[in-house]
C-alpha cells in the first residue's frame, strides 16, 4: 500500500506544483531559488524528452498510453508481493512520474516543465521527469543486480 501512496504521492505533489506554475508563471520568464542553483522557467513541452516526437503527438499519446499500461500491469503483479522494496520503489517513482506527465499530455496537450539547474540551463525538467529519471536507474539497477524476483 506504501508504493501505491507513493506514486499518488508523486502525482499529487508535480500536479499541483504544475497548476502553480500555469497560474503564476510567464512562459519564458526565468526566476532563480536556492542560492541561484535552480531556475524556474514555465515552458510547454509539446513532446517527450527535449521535445521529442513534438510534431507527431498521437504516435506520442499511443506510446505514452501503451507505457502506462505496461507499468500499471507491473504494479498489479510485483507491488502485492511481499519483500522486493527496492523494486517496488522504483516501480513507483516511474509510474507517479509518468502518469502525471501522461495528464499533462491528455488534458493540456503538453507538459508542463519548470525548472533547470544552474550548470545545465538548457533542459527544463519537471518534478515527475526527476522521478522517472530516479525510478529508471533505480529498476535498472535492481534488475541487473537481482533480477525481477
Amino acid at each position: 500500500m506504501i508504493f501505491l501512496m507513493i506514486t499518488v504521492a508523486i502525482f499529487a505533489l508535480d500536479f499541483f506544483i504544475k497548476q502553480y506554475i500555469e497560474k503564476n508563471k510567464t512562459i519564458g520568464k526565468s526566476e532563480k531559488i536556492l542560492k541561484d542553483r535552480i531556475i524556474i522557467t514555465k515552458y510547454h513541452n509539446q513532446g517527450a524528452f527535449l521535445n521529442f516526437m513534438e510534431k507527431r503527438r498521437d504516435i506520442l499519446l499511443v506510446i505514452s498510453g501503451i507505457m502506462i499500461g505496461g507499468i500499471t500491469i507491473l504494479m498489479a503483479i510485483i507491488f502485492p508481493q511481499k519483500g522486493k522494496r527496492l523494486l517496488k520503489t522504483g516501480i513507483a517513482f516511474l509510474a507517479g512520474g509518468a502518469a502525471s506527465n501522461v495528464y499533462d499530455r491528455l488534458r493540456r496537450g503538453y507538459v508542463v516543465d519548470y525548472f533547470s539547474f544552474s550548470f545545465y540551463k538548457k533542459v527544463i525538467f519537471n518534478i515527475s521527469d526527476f522521478f522517472i529519471f530516479l525510478g529508471s536507474i533505480i529498476l535498472a539497477v535492481r534488475i541487473i543486480f537481482k533480477g525481477l524476483e
